[in-house]
């Protein structure tokens, strides 16, 4: 454990336990120095930390004080002794998509953009419904130089998650009509179809589809067909010239489209529609960390003017404090940075992953997008689960006589000794004949 957090722990404990009350002082630096045989930064560093977690106060030549009340810290107790159920499921070994690989470093330098937005940007406003200008003016450049997406500061709109946007969208619309989707059914977008009357009809995207009756097409570009392939070229000129030709817009979903590890770059579909028929929405769940909430979708021509019309009727959707920050790392380079890294540490996870799948005799192929495998395993499913969960393994439900493995939080070293443990799980969990 790290000093400083040796430093904090004691007085954080010493306050939820009552030895130190509300507006008690604690020890000046100097005197922690000698207390705990650390540096003066350590403790500046613990102290800093109990300050932003609001356990004390920093008051100007007086020095730092407990500010928690009773009641604060009888909530704090509450909730660290909440159930499990009502936590978040931790494995020991997480197979499952959702989950990604956090570096120590990549934390603290989003902690550090956190700190000096919070000191430096004025705060005490709601910001803008369309989201910060500075973002969207970030988020253009960047869609321009990694996916091709060339736009105008107007047309993006930033929100925290991909559903609540295509909420936003659907809402603009004056009647429902009937979106394509591609099964199985991207989940969120399905529940907002359904939720504002649309009828989601199933379609196949191949190079002859009928797509003369539907009113919008949902595709997710980066992960499509039965292989969880990226739109071929020849694909996406077909949908680009059939929304041309049966007038009706396409929702471009375009999921972790610049982690490429193993397949050549390409630019998203809206970087070749010359019709204004496509609406673009990328995410950074998975590049940054899942609980940092922040979506962009650029609208079309035709949607940027009816949005801006309306703009007043709309509330800020995403975080100012995490839009502003952001916006500083990306135009300080550090997103492009980091996607190249994980461009690096993801190729050779999928390359270590396909070759211990192979060495144990599954069938599988990679889904790029998803940072994952689908592979074909018989067992029973209920069984899996079940062995599973006595494993302390976090594993998705079987479909169709797949699993879906992510190796994106698994470490390059464990992932050997990963595909060993799932394969003990299959063999447990086989059909009975």
């Amino acid at each position: 454990m790290k000093k400083y957090k040796t430093v904090y722990d004691h007085y954080r404990n010493a306050i939820l336990d009552g030895y130190l009350k509300k507006g008690d002082a604690l020890p000046s630096i100097r005197k922690a120095c000698d207390q705990f045989q650390c540096s003066q930064t350590t403790i500046e560093h613990a102290y800093e930390q109990l300050v932003l977690d609001g356990y004390i106060e920093a008051i100007e030549k007086v020095g730092y004080r407990v500010r928690l009340e009773e009641a604060q810290i009888k909530l704090h107790r509450e909730m660290e002794a909440a159930p499990d159920k009502a936590k978040e499921d931790l494995y020991d070994l997480d197979f499952r998509p959702r989950s990604v690989a956090i570096q120590t470093s990549d934390v603290q330098t989003w902690k550090r953009y956190i700190r000096q937005t919070f000191e430096n940007e004025v705060m005490n406003t709601y910001g803008d419904p369309q989201g910060e200008f500075v973002l969207r003016q970030a988020l253009s450049l960047y869609a321009y130089k990694n996916r091709g997406v060339m736009c105008r500061t107007e047309q993006v709109l930033v929100g925290p998650n991909y559903q609540t946007l295509l909420f936003v969208l659907c809402g603009m619309f004056d009647v429902p009509g009937v979106v394509g989707m591609e099964k199985p059914f991207h989940p969120q977008a399905h529940r907002v179809f359904e939720s504002y009357g649309w009828e989601v009809r199933e379609v196949e995207l191949v190079d002859d589809a009928d797509l003369s009756e539907i009113d919008m097409l949902y595709v997710n570009s980066s992960s499509t067909g039965p292989k969880k392939e990226p739109l071929s070229a020849s694909l996406r000129d077909y949908l680009l010239e059939q929304a041309d030709l049966h007038d009706f817009l396409i929702i471009e979903d375009d999921y972790n489209g610049e982690l490429t590890y193993r397949s050549r770059s390409r630019r998203a579909m809206y970087g070749s529609d010359t019709n204004d028929r496509v609406i673009y929405c990328g995410s950074f769940s998975r590049l940054l960390l899942p609980s940092v909430r922040i979506s962009y979708l650029v609208l079309n021509e035709m949607w940027t003017q009816y949005y801006l019309s309306h703009k007043t009727e709309y509330g800020p959707m995403a975080s100012k404090l995490e839009q502003l920050a952001f916006a500083s790392y990306i135009a300080d380079g550090h997103l492009e940075r980091h996607v190249r890294k994980l461009k690096r540490d993801y190729r050779e996870k999928s390359l270590r992953m396909e070759q211990a799948l192979a060495q144990h005799g599954f069938s599988f192929f990679l889904n790029e997008a998803y940072l994952s495998y689908v592979v074909q395993v018989d067992a029973d499913p209920r069984k899996l689960s079940e062995e599973a969960e006595k494993a302390d393994i976090g594993l998705l439900p079987m479909e169709n006589g797949t699993v879906e493995l992510s190796f994106a939080s698994i470490e390059q070293e464990n992932i050997a000794a990963a595909v060993s443990r799932f394969a003990n799980l299959v063999r447990l969990s086989k059909n009975e004949l």
